[in-house]
């Protein structure tokens, strides 16, 4: 029996309308404090400094469910805004070839525009640790970084966002600026990542930068290029 409203075509939106700044904001205050969280009063026998990536990214998305947006930590991060928050949720990527690709976290919005798909609509985070066991180039750029850049995560949005763990030494200014001078995968648009004027940078975390990647692939239905995705950097401090 046809209802008449199955569709499986794609959205005729695409890309998806951005996130806007306030909300990208509220998420990653949000981050910061859940990063507080796990460095002030962590889970009994997790040892940050110590622990291993996937180990921090679900303590990370523990604090930031079940502790923050779950008590109304964060202004704005609450109901009203978000629906959830995924860990590793199995999405496609744009072409159907890998059917399970996992970002580390999917927040979820409330109210988003008719015409989109929503499996493919969130804010995307891919998390990594940036450190002398992890270079920024080989494993934050070459291994979290380019999954955007592939259409593998947030194919279908504008804007989406790299967590960084850094150690003591390791920051956007010393490492990712350096790592993105001539990383082939940039425009001229990430070659120096720009801070965000409306972020401000504490104790635990650096000022949010953002970066624009060019993709190369295009969508299925329109056969349009995807355009450039605009990545947020938040680098938390381990150290």
């Amino acid at each position: 029996m046809a209802f008449g409203f199955y569709d499986e075509q794609e959205p005729s939106v695409l890309p998806h309308p951005e996130i806007c700044l306030p909300v990208l904001l509220i998420v990653e205050n949000a981050l910061c404090a859940a990063w507080d969280l796990i460095r002030t009063h962590p889970r009994r026998g997790f040892n940050l400094l110590t622990a291993a990536e996937d180990s921090i990214t679900l303590e990370l998305y523990e604090a930031l469910f079940d502790r923050v947006f779950k008590n109304g930590v964060v202004e704005g991060f609450d109901a009203k805004v978000f629906s959830t928050v995924e860990r590793e949720p199995k999405v496609r990527n744009h072409d159907y070839v890998h059917p399970d690709k996992m970002p580390d976290l999917l927040v979820r919005l409330v109210g988003r525009p008719d015409g989109i798909r929503s499996s493919q609509d969130g804010l995307f985070i891919e998390c990594k640790p940036v450190d002398s066991d992890h270079a920024v180039r080989g494993h934050y750029c070459n291994k979290g970084l380019i999954r955007f850049v592939l259409g593998d995560y947030a194919w279908a949005m504008a804007n989406a966002m790299m967590v960084g763990y850094s150690k003591k030494g390791y920051t956007v200014s010393a490492k990712l600026i350096p790592a993105l001078q001539d990383w082939p995968n940039g425009t001229s648009d990430s070659r120096v990542p720009r801070p965000c004027p409306h972020s401000k940078a504490t104790l635990t975390s650096e000022v949010v930068h953002s970066t624009d990647h060019a993709r190369s692939f295009k969508y299925l239905r329109t056969e349009q290029p995807a355009p450039d995705i605009t990545i947020r950097h938040l680098w938390l401090k381990r150290d």
